[in-house]
């Protein structure tokens, strides 16, 4: 016996017990049922001795007229309780049937969910889902059809022998007997000839499944590369094997079924001829030779259906092989299962220790080498390092999604592998790069690692991460759901929901594996300031590849190629002048030429303008499709910065995607809103959702405007859900001509504003007029700069945008600033005036500028005009030097 051939038996052993078990377990429900086969089945056999006692009946036209009748009534209602209880056995065998195949795909995807990363990174999951829905299919087969079509057709054949053992020659049985043995014979031979082509159908099967996943799951990629042939002629290539496999397995079982009609026509032929001969020589009547034509044909077809329960039942049982071999896949100890006397998780400081830890996903390649370092209770790690150091590495460590290969890892004193895996996991909280959220409502999926959560304790959690006002916006609010993977929300949305979780799960320890890396800047930023709140007092590990986010850390690791080759705060390892400062110019330089493309590549855009044309770029796909499109400007003049064309793709395609599930007569909206210091484009259909798009392309869009400081979201706009671009205003609009003489050549100016797009086009507005141009984009850095400067140098005037994202507000700054200057001895009439700038144009906040000391208000966006007029106005003279 090969080692194949002994695995297959033993999978078949464990079928059929786990069956038993299954059946034991249902043994009231299935010895009903067993009662109503029999009663079935005995209906069924003593309906051909009814027909012969009424062919008999009606041989004698003497006999009395009364007694045929009762005769057919008879045959009549043992042919309908024969049907009938049937039909009961099913229903009452059904929950038994059902309630299998449930616990066996529950068993199933449990394990898989135990399996540890090694495994899945292994394993394709279009292949993995078919074996799972065949196998539960076959089990589904093997317990109900195949158990109750062998036992009642066993129950039949051996009704019809016992009556015609009883009744009739023994000739009749020889005939039956070599009748049987043949058609086994000959089905065992072509079902196991059957069985090798089956099981290279069901291969190619899991493969085509598995590369038609995979191809539609990347199928922005496919589009990118225009390799839509390349992924039709790999499927093909798989297809065309498959049609083989296909045809080769049709002829077997064309064999099949031509071997076994061939066996029961001579079984029935050499029947016939004795019966017929018993008949003319007087040993047997016509209702005898009635009743063996009927028995016969009964037989056959059981036998019948024998030999496709046979054939159906090996198809099952390869398909349950499949999926017993995803059961028998073994977990590594320590790693994908907790050791037998594992202990939870006591946690108390929160320290984590890594000693010495040395680490590969494979033998010949090494990630991690003598790795280690301490992250102290309460204080923030921060690990960073080029591509391929092994930084994330660490973070599935720590969450034992692996086991080291040498050294230990502990968290207060306690090793990881001594650990159950649900206490472990319980301590650590997530904020991760690429947050992947579950097609369900924002509120599952902020509870998601609380599922017992409140929804006061939901609303505090995402209050706290600053997503309150944009569910608030939403239709259905905390019950409105995100799309497959999030696609329905932007990333910085995404993010947000990532950190809700885990303040709601409220860890000990909390793990940012690089949160921002696919973030914008002004996103980032944004989110920064969460992840700072959401790591006081807890023990943080940040995974970085971006150094501006880690320069707070407590203590900082420079990986490269899998060690740690330096460690510092960030001003010891910028002193040090090692890997990490050269790290930190090459990103600095980076970020600056980065900001300067985005400067060349950007422009004012005038956004009535620009909707218009977009309606005309759409104007035959309107037509094509019969829809309508409007054009909505619900405010005054708005501009912002942006690359035109590439915007203009960007709402094109959110257009188009409503265009294409429109019907011939509606109406699509395309509008420009204002919020605040934002302006909003959203595309609105006609329907109360918005039309669905593919998640690659949620994020190349995502990706455009981020470059320009935009987003893309979801918006409620009089009842109706719509995909919403939304972008900072330009805070001015350009005179058509340069005031004559640069005006404010000599006058230092600081622009104080969290939007980058902002602060560049004051920053080229003013610098056009001849001022010197300082810019912060928060209050701490403006705070920061003018502590720094000398008296001489400060600005003649401070420009303040009044929100300035997350950090203090343009009122608390202008406090702040007043306080240094008071410091200094600055007397009152020589302090630098300041006039700020905001998105709100209502009269309380003009006075409330006003009132905080702020000498003007202007509303974005702002004529070039007056905002050099009211320069003009409050510029100071020189100040002296202390």
């Amino acid at each position: 016996m090969t080692a194949t051939t002994s695995a297959r038996a033993s999978v078949r052993r464990r079928l059929f017990r786990d069956l038993w078990q299954a059946i034991w377990a249902f043994r009231g429900r299935t010895l009903a049922a067993a009662a109503l086969m029999v009663g079935a089945k005995l209906a069924g056999v003593s309906v051909p001795l009814l027909l012969r006692e009424l062919v008999d009946e009606l041989a004698h036209p003497a006999a009395m007229v009364l007694f045929p009748v009762f005769l057919v009534l008879a045959y009549a209602i043992v042919r309908f309780l024969g049907d009938a209880l049937g039909e009961a056995r099913d229903v009452t065998f059904s929950l038994v049937t059902q309630r299998t195949v449930a616990a066996f795909t529950s068993r199933v995807v449990s394990h898989l969910h135990t399996m540890g990363a090694r495994f899945h990174a292994r394993r394709e999951t279009g292949a993995v889902v078919r074996d799972v829905q065949k196998g539960a299919d076959g089990i589904g087969y093997l317990l109900g059809t195949a158990l109750f079509t062998i036992v009642p057709a066993l129950i039949e054949i051996g009704a019809v022998v016992a009556i015609m053992v009883a009744g009739y020659p023994f000739n009749f049985i020889l005939i039956i007997a070599a009748t049987f043995v043949a058609y086994a014979v000959c089905t065992t031979i072509f079902t196991r000839r059957r069985m090798v082509v089956q099981r290279t159908v069901n291969q190619l099967e899991a493969q085509s499944d598995s590369r038609l996943v995979d191809s539609l799951l990347n199928q922005d990629t496919v589009k990118y590369f225009a390799t839509e042939h390349v992924e039709s002629e790999r499927l093909n290539a798989i297809l065309e094997r498959w049609v083989h496999a296909r045809l080769a397995n049709q002829r077997a079982l064309t064999q099949l079924h031509v071997a076994q009609s061939a066996v029961i026509a001579l079984g029935i032929a050499a029947m016939m001829l004795l019966a017929v001969q018993h008949v003319a020589v007087g040993r047997m009547s016509v209702g005898d030779l009635v009743l063996v034509n009927a028995y016969i044909i009964q037989v056959c077809m059981p036998l019948n259906a024998l030999g496709f329960v046979f054939r159906e039942t090996n198809d099952a049982l390869v398909n349950v092989e499949r999926m017993f071999a995803i059961l028998d896949a073994e977990r590594r100890p320590g790693e994908d299962v907790d050791d037998p006397d594992a202990q939870p998780l006591r946690l108390q400081a929160g320290d984590i220790v890594f000693d010495n830890v040395s680490f590969g996903y494979e033998a010949s390649r090494p990630i991690l080498r003598d790795v280690s370092f301490r992250a102290y209770a309460g204080k923030t790690l921060a690990v960073v390092g080029g591509s391929g150091s092994g930084k994330s590495t660490l973070v599935k460590l720590l969450f034992r999604l692996y086991a080291p290969d040498a050294g230990a890892i502990t968290i207060d004193g306690q090793d990881l592998r001594g650990l159950t895996q649900r206490s472990l996991r319980e301590a650590i909280g997530i904020v991760p790069q690429d947050t992947v959220l579950f097609n369900e409502t924002i509120a599952y999926n902020i509870a998601y690692g609380r599922p017992d959560a409140t929804r006061a304790e939901i609303v505090r959690a995402a209050r706290a991460a600053q997503l309150d006002e944009f569910i608030e916006r939403l239709p259905d609010h905390y019950d409105t759901r995100v799309g497959e993977r999030g696609v329905r929300l932007s990333g910085g949305e995404r993010q947000r929901i990532a950190i809700a979780r885990a303040i709601l799960k409220d860890p000990r320890i909390i793990v940012f594996d690089e949160a921002t890396s696919a973030l914008d800047t002004r996103s980032e930023r944004a989110i920064q300031n969460e992840l700072t709140s959401l790591a006081e007092g807890r023990t943080s590990v940040v995974i970085a590849h971006r150094l501006s986010t880690v320069v707070d850390a407590d203590w900082i690791l420079v990986m490269e190629f899998g060690r740690v080759v330096e460690q510092g705060t960030h001003q010891q390892l910028i002193a040090q002048g090692g890997v990490y400062a050269q790290m930190w110019s090459l990103q600095r330089q980076q970020g600056e030429l980065e900001h300067a493309q985005r400067k060349l590549g950007a422009e004012p855009v005038a956004l009535a303008a620009f909707v218009a044309g977009v309606a005309d770029a759409l104007a035959p796909e309107i037509a094509d499709a019969q829809v309508r499109l409007e054009t909505v400007v619900a405010t005054g003049q708005l501009s912002a910065t942006a690359n035109p064309e590439q915007l203009q793709r960007a709402i094109v395609r959110l257009c188009e995607a409503e265009i294409e599930r429109a019907a011939p007569g509606d109406t699509i909206e395309l509008r420009i809103d204002r919020r605040d210091n934002d302006a909003l484009l959203s595309a609105v259909g006609s329907h109360p959702e918005p039309a669905p798009i593919s998640a690659q392309l949620a994020r190349r869009i995502e990706a455009g405007l981020a470059a320009f400081g935009g987003t893309l979201g979801l918006a409620t706009i009089e009842g109706r859900v719509a995909y919403q671009a939304v972008l900072p205003l330009r805070p001015v609009i350009e005179a058509p001509a340069l005031p004559a003489g640069a005006p404010l050549r000599g006058c230092t100016l600081l622009v104080v504003d969290d939007q980058e797009e902002a602060r560049d086009a004051l920053e080229a507005l003013l610098d056009s007029y001849g001022a010197q141009v300082l810019l912060a984009g928060s209050a701490t850095e403006a705070l920061q700069l003018l502590t720094d400067l000398p008296d001489a140098d400060w600005p003649h005037v401070v420009l303040c945008d009044i929100v300035l994202g997350d950090s203090p507000n343009g009122y608390a700054l202008l406090g702040q600033v007043r306080s240094l200057e008071a410091t200094r001895g600055v007397a009152a009439a020589a302090r630098v005036p300041a006039i700020a700038m905001t998105g709100y144009s209502d009269v309380q906040d003009r006075d409330a500028a006003r009132e905080a000391g702020f000498t003007a208000s202007l509303t974005k966006p702002v004529l070039a005009e007056t905002l050099l007029g009211e320069i003009a106005l409050a510029r100071r003279p020189p100040r002296a030097s202390n």
